[in-house]
């Protein structure tokens, strides 16, 4: 699900850009190139934490390891792809998160992040926490009205946020962590090249520093994404996104049986 194909086209075109040099690498030593090719690829699946799903991808997670009936599962998916549609999104809706990607140590690696986030390496968080193996309903859009808010406001605006797009009960019931956060933008970025939140905004995450500051993620420009602690007061640029979080555990089973 979510599983990437090299097109023919996409081969071809790499093809014809190797030098005759590099294209005789391949013919003379075709064991020691594959093996280079499997253990990158290797490297890349155990670095991959974030993958968009189809909405028809999403269903059938959600009736294996959720245990939702097709009708439950689609619905879920269907309120988000009609939220998204209201933002002005039409990217995916639903996406498959791996337990164990945290801020300090793989935001970095994952994508463009402003000094490679090294300022924060010695920050002292209240309550981080990595991914969880999980399914997230994201639509990469600050909530509208959600900027110019402290924090009580912007709890009390989410929950209406998610009664006035008939969301689903157990969805909207956070901001997510900041490592959770970082994993959707730059896994957005990775996708389309697009930078979120959109002009250089911040999203408020439900991680604290100990001396009291709420993480946001964001800021996203040129130079990459960016964390910041806020005092959660309104006018500073910060905003936060709906999401819906959906943990993984063992394949359930489907609902009737």
């Amino acid at each position: 699900m979510g599983k990437r194909v090299a097109s023919a086209k996409a081969l071809a075109a790499f093809t014809m850009s190797l030098t005759d040099e590099q294209a005789l690498v391949i013919v003379d030593e075709p064991g020691k190139v594959q093996e280079f090719l499997e253990e990158r690829a290797r490297w890349i699946a155990e670095n991959t934490f974030v993958i968009p799903l189809s909405d028809e991808e999403a269903v059938q997670l959600l009736i294996q390891w959720k245990g939702y009936t097709e009708e439950q599962a689609t619905a879920k998916v269907r309120v988000w792809r009609i939220y998204a549609q209201k933002m002005g999104y039409t990217g995916p809706v639903v996406w498959k998160v791996k337990a164990g990607f945290s801020l300090k140590s793989h935001a970095p690696a994952a994508g463009p992040c402003y000094q490679n986030l090294q300022y924060l390496q010695g920050w002292e968080l209240k309550n981080d926490e990595p991914t969880k193996d999980s399914l997230v309903f994201w639509v990469p859009r600050l909530v509208e009205g959600s900027l110019n808010k402290n924090g009580t406001q912007m709890e009390t605006l989410r929950a209406e946020q998610r009664n006035a797009h008939e969301l689903p009960s157990n969805h909207c019931d956070c901001f997510g962590s900041i490592d959770l956060l970082f994993a959707l933008i730059l896994a957005h970025y990775k996708r389309d090249g697009k930078r979120v939140p959109l002009d250089c905004k911040y999203a408020a995450s439900d991680t604290l520093l100990v001396v009291g500051l709420r993480l946001v993620a964001g800021g996203f420009d040129g130079v990459g994404a960016s964390c910041d602690g806020w005092l959660g007061n309104a006018g500073a640029g910060v905003g936060f996104f709906l999401l819906g979080v959906e943990e993984l555990g063992s394949p359930a089973t489907p609902a009737g049986e």
